[in-house]
């Protein structure tokens, strides 16, 4: 079962991809119904530093804090809906030690 950490940072990495970190994980919050008061903007960015992201080069990342696997996130299917010729692409998320394991798996060192 996931943590409110791990499913935070999965959706924050996954629907926000354009924005840093420290926004997406904002905006992630915000579509929960929480919110950063102004107060913890500095220990969210501290957050956001503390976190590595790394990737293989079949799109599997693996996130983890201080040497901590959090989560993987990897595409699972590429896929066209009928009449959008954009290809969209279907994720799966491994938490904890299965992220890390699943990282060694695709080849991340």
């Amino acid at each position: 079962m996931p943590t409110a950490e791990q499913q935070v940072l999965a959706e924050a990495i996954l629907r926000h991809r354009p924005f840093s970190l420290p926004v997406a994980i904002r905006r992630a919050l915000a579509a929960a119904g929480e919110y950063v008061p102004p107060e913890e903007e500095t220990q969210l960015q501290q957050y956001a530093d503390s976190i590595d992201i790394d990737m293989v080069p079949d799109g599997y990342r693996y996130v983890s804090r201080n040497r901590v696997p959090l989560l993987g996130l990897g595409p699972l299917e590429v896929f066209a809906e009928p009449g959008n010729p954009q290809l969209l692409t279907r994720c799966a998320v491994w938490y904890g030690l299965e992220a890390q394991a699943e990282w060694h798996r695709r080849g991340g060192a």
